[in-house]
């Protein structure tokens, strides 16, 4: 039995480590830790920063994403090195919060950056899939 106190915890993504995205050694190691529960949504604002999306609480948005549930120990401080919460300063917390799910609100672990934003950078959407597929700012060459 493991001593690690995350798991069976739930952790909400709505970035790079979705369904589909990108695949590097940090996220095969959390979809191979963890399942995946339901879609889901929280209260918020999604900007790009080029290559991956800061949620910022605040604003009358919804923030779109995936509900995973850690199943092997070590997967939490894989997110945590992943999302540089080791890094000064960092560019995230980590925070409980109520995630909205077609069977109600769970609590689940989720990355709020702590940056300042560029407004014109907002996915107004919510979904980090618009922003990240949406060629459309890029320059010649780039796509």
């Amino acid at each position: 039995m493991s001593d690690d106190p995350y798991l069976g915890d739930l952790v909400f993504v709505y970035g790079t480590l979705r369904s589909g995205f990108i695949n590097n050694d940090a996220t095969i190691a959390f979809r191979n830790g963890a399942e995946l529960v339901s879609p889901g949504w929280l209260p918020g604002l999604l900007y790009s920063t080029g290559w991956y999306p800061a949620l910022i609480e605040e604003g009358p948005g919804r923030v779109r994403g995936e509900l995973w549930r850690l199943t092997q120990p070590g997967v939490m401080a894989v997110l945590d090195d992943y999302e540089g919460l080791n890094e000064y300063p960092a560019e995230y917390k980590r925070a409980r919060r109520a995630v909205q799910t077609d069977d109600g609100a769970h609590e689940a672990w989720v990355y709020i950056y702590l940056e300042r934003v560029d407004p014109a950078q907002l996915i107004p959407s919510g979904d980090w899939a618009d922003g990240f597929f949406d060629m459309s700012d890029m320059g010649p060459g780039q796509a």
